[in-house]
């Protein structure tokens, strides 16, 4: 909720600025949005890393074995949760800018390219934990692709 707030906060600003070609503004409006993706998903993080069990609390007892297996899960999963915001908004801010090949591919990296052979791979790699960081590990590697992406094209520019 939070990746997809910041994100569709972002899009109509950026949209509308773009279509006006006030690029000053439209870069302005995604460093902030990048900007509180990071100080966002960096709190929400520190919130599951250091209380799954009030979390998991939330929707299940604390003793029964599935809040158990949740409450180990949840540090691993939110490992990549900045990356995870940080994706969607980047993919928000393609979408408003009329980039859509590089949207579409990049919610396609996240969400299946790199996912799937994940939740395959890692379970047999790193066993339970692997479940858990299989989200972590398709977030990060489309990080990675996102910012591959805009270096390359940051050095077309020059």
């Amino acid at each position: 909720m939070v990746g997809n707030a910041i994100a569709q906060s972002a899009q109509p600003i950026i949209s509308y600025n773009f279509g006006a070609r006030l690029h000053g503004r439209v870069a302005a409006t995604e460093r902030i949005a990048l900007l509180t993706a990071v100080v966002c998903g960096a709190a929400v993080t520190l919130f599951f890393v250091y209380c799954p069990e009030w979390l998991v609390g939330l929707f299940v007892n604390p003793t029964v074995p599935a809040a158990q297996i949740a409450i180990e899960g949840f540090p691993h999963v939110f490992a990549a949760f900045v990356c995870f915001i940080l994706n969607l908004t980047t993919i928000g801010y393609y979408q408003s800018v009329e980039r859509i090949s590089p949207a579409t591919i990049f919610a396609l990296l996240r969400g299946m390219v790199f996912l799937v052979p994940s939740f395959i791979l890692l379970p047999h790699v790193l066993g339970v934990a692997g479940i858990w960081l299989a989200l972590a590990l398709s977030e990060m590697a489309t990080t990675v692709c996102i910012t591959v992406f805009y270096l390359w094209r940051q050095r077309e520019t020059i």
